[in-house]
């Protein structure tokens, strides 16, 4: 195996289309990290999960950050600081006054009787892995200042000491080793409208996407999953079988 870099960050994102939390390390099994995306915000009106990438009106989303404390539910922290459980009756207020319309709170499969089930957009990859080589070459493609990687919604960011470009393009169909633990590189991935919006400290670009699309076939980072239930540390080694 050929060295790669280090894990230079670890996200997780307890609530589905909100901002994550960097973590110290994560714990991953073959089904995905623990606690991530295990609840969505929705319509109550038309049952339907939040879509920054295609509906406008769900880009505030983006403005409010989810974190999963040691035990109980997420929280969600909102631009001015103010805190709210999930299960904090003041929330779907807050969350209306946010949006401008109603939104509530829903689990993405079954397990809690206080909560509405509702149907993720798409099925979450356990691992996602960017490097800052990619991230580097779409800025200088773009002719963008450096870009922050939360457009890239990671799960691991591995901070590159070799190597130029979209370098995980390689990795499909291979293994990576991060830290004790092998991942099996199962595809690319395939960037949408996220990657454009807004976030706190970052503005709308939409040359983010353009530049993806015309450079590297709307792909940027890869999809994995470990071959067994691991913990991915911030430092750790990360090499790749090519």
């Amino acid at each position: 195996m050929r060295k790669i870099g280090r894990v230079r960050e670890v996200w997780r994102y307890p609530v589905s289309s909100l901002g994550g939390e960097t973590l110290a390390s994560i714990t991953v099994s073959p089904e995905g990290i623990a606690c991530d995306r295990r609840f969505a915000l929705f319509d109550p009106e038309t049952g339907l999960a939040a879509a920054p990438e295609k509906e406008t009106r769900w880009r505030p989303a983006l403005f409010i950050t989810a974190w999963q404390p040691a035990s109980g539910l997420p929280v969600l922290r909102f631009a001015d600081g103010a805190e709210h459980a999930l299960d904090d009756g003041t929330l779907p207020d807050r969350l209306a006054e946010h949006f401008g319309f109603p939104v509530a709170v829903g689990l993405v499969g079954s397990g809690d009787y206080r909560f509405h089930v509702v149907s993720n957009r798409y099925k979450p990859a356990p691992l996602h892995l960017v490097t800052t080589a990619s991230t580097e070459a779409l800025a200088a493609i773009t002719g963008l200042p450096p870009l922050d990687a939360r457009r890239f919604r990671p799960s691991v960011l591995i901070e590159t000491e070799d190597g130029e470009g979209f370098i995980e393009n390689d990795w499909v169909g291979h293994t990576v080793r991060i830290g004790d633990a092998d991942v099996r590189v199962t595809e690319a991935s395939r960037r949408c409208g996220m990657t454009l919006v807004a976030q706190p400290g970052m503005a709308e670009e939409p040359e983010v996407l353009r530049g993806i699309m015309r450079a590297n076939k709307r792909n940027l980072g890869v999809y994995a999953t470990p071959i067994e239930g691991v913990t991915i540390n911030v430092g750790d080694a990360v090499y790749a079988e090519i």
